[in-house]
């Protein structure tokens, strides 16, 4: 980048990265946003996460570690920091001096927010017929609950998504993680990476509208279709598939595990591995559509059989028969098991911290990046680059 700004030795410049080049401008607050900013920094964009005074709101959740979130150091590492009062003249020069200099800008206030600050969409591609924008909200910017305030929760709930969740026949359940923000900061961040593109050839930015309402009810998959092509009942059904079986969680001597059984000869070949070759002969268990309408008669037939064996033996058993399955793990298990130590999927900052890999793995993303800014602690170093007098830095520089 012919202007990208120097001096700082505590953030790593990787040339080879997959987004040399990119300034990001991250206005996101919370999760949403800066997680979409987290992806395009783990590929090598330059992020400049820009926060307000007192900071994001996601600083303040814990565990923390040495004092600081680790929910922040999660969502924000690989970024420069700045603060910025956006409601100052001062300030505002400044945010519009970094939309001229860069290439993307992500913010997820409100619909409104953002254009009261005096940048809505039609004035940041004023400013930069380049940039691309692009805002996340609760229901995007059109639609009856454009103004509406929106939550995790509250998205997995008017999505459908809380209604297909929990135990076999319900009450709905939220899901474990919050998926209402970051399923759509992965689409915000395919979204830009697309008009980056469009951009090469176009030499034109956009505006991009991302909505957590549109993203979880865009993964809703085969329940969606189930909906819109019949008319049958859509409940939750536990740890099972709706359609296909035997497809979730059976008991076992000790723990229950995992089997994925979703076409004919699978079945057969579990049927057999379990002492039961019969099975593919009943009528209820001929087809995956019948086992699918049958699959609590059937739970009940596989959990026999598996009555007898430890999880261990259960999975040693299929898994010798070529069926898909596997030991129903807590959290802690995974994070010690053997795969993610081998796919690196936790990964430890320099000052000790452990921390969550990126769920991809390509030539030109940031494997041994920096650790998330501290408040401020790129002000001075902004400030210099865009020619303004030095701002007062808060925070711990040593973060």
């Amino acid at each position: 980048m012919a202007d990208q700004f120097q001096g700082n030795e505590d953030v790593v410049r990787e040339q080879a990265a997959a987004l040399d080049g990119i300034r990001v401008l991250d206005l996101g607050r919370v999760l949403s946003g800066p997680f979409c900013g987290r992806v395009l920094a783990d590929l090598g964009a330059e992020v400049i996460k820009i926060e307000p005074p007192a900071g994001d709101d996601g600083r303040h959740f814990g565990p923390f570690y040495d004092g600081v979130s680790s929910y922040h150091r999660l969502l924000n590492r690989n970024k420069y920091g700045i603060t910025l009062d956006l409601k100052t003249d001062e300030d505002r020069r400044t945010f519009t001096e970094l939309i001229r200099r860069s290439d993307v800008l992500i913010e997820n206030f409100r619909p409104g927010v953002i254009d009261r600050l005096g940048f809505s969409p039609e004035r940041l591609l004023e400013l930069n017929p380049r940039l691309v924008a692009v805002s996340i909200s609760g229901y995007g910017r059109t639609g009856p609950l454009s103004g509406e305030p929106a939550y995790d929760l509250i998205v997995q709930a008017m999505s459908g998504l809380m209604s297909v969740t929990g135990p076999d026949g319900g009450p709905a359940a939220r899901v474990g993680v919050s998926v209402g923000d970051m399923v759509p900061g992965m689409w915000a961040a395919i979204a830009v990476l697309a008009a980056l593109r469009q951009r090469d050839a176009t030499g034109r930015g956009q505006h991009i509208d991302v909505a957590m309402f549109d993203g979880l009810l865009s993964i809703l998959e085969s329940v969606a279709m189930r909906a819109l092509l019949t008319d049958e009942p859509i409940t939750p059904t536990g740890s099972h598939h709706a359609i296909s079986a035997p497809f979730g969680t059976f008991a076992t001597r000790d723990r229950p595990i995992a089997i994925a059984v979703a076409n004919d000869p699978l079945f057969t070949a579990l049927a057999a591995a379990l002492g039961h070759p019969e099975w593919p002969g009943d009528a209820r268990f001929r087809s995956d559509a019948e086992r699918g309408r049958h699959r609590h008669e059937l739970r009940k037939e596989v959990e026999g059989a598996l009555s007898g064996l430890t999880h261990e033996e259960a999975i040693a058993t299929l898994s010798a028969a070529g069926v898909p399955c596997g030991p129903v793990l807590d959290v802690r298990d995974t994070l010690n098991h053997p795969q993610v130590a081998a796919r690196g999927m936790v990964r430890t900052e320099a000052d000790g911290f452990p921390t969550l890999a990126a769920g991809f793995r390509m030539a030109g993303s940031r494997e041994d990046g920096t650790t998330a800014p501290a408040l401020g602690q790129h002000n001075d170093l902004v400030a210099a680059w865009i020619g303004e007098p030095a701002r007062t830095r808060q925070g711990n520089d040593d973060v």
